[in-house]
């Protein structure tokens, strides 16, 4: 089941994809999973690195689901003032609410 190098120096499609979807998870999950309190993205980074994993990424895909499940945990505990910071869930209450409406409230 080991992801075995091919005897051509090409790399297969499994492994690309593989690679793919883990380092998508790496670079665009796990910096969104801290940052909000939203649990989702890391959810699907978690997804997301399994997948790499099976498909043959075998660092990448643990390194992905490992990181992500940290990012749920840090970004859970910096939403409820566990650990110091603003979450931007809170830096941008308020900021959005009269923006839709603003316009058609002038007429």
């Amino acid at each position: 089941m080991d992801a075995k190098p091919e005897k051509h120096p090409e790399i297969s499609w499994r492994l690309t994809s593989g690679r793919l979807l883990a380092g998508f998870a790496l670079v665009f999950c796990v910096p969104v999973g801290v940052s909000f309190v939203s649990v989702a993205t890391g959810a699907v980074g978690i997804v997301l690195g399994i997948a790499g994993y099976a498909l043959g990424a075998r660092s990448s895909g643990l390194l992905a689901v490992v990181l992500c499940t940290v990012a749920i945990f840090i970004g859970l505990l910096v939403g409820q003032d566990v650990i110091p910071g603003d979450a931007y869930d809170r830096l941008v209450d308020g900021w959005f609410r009269d923006k839709p409406t603003a316009h058609f409230a002038n007429d």
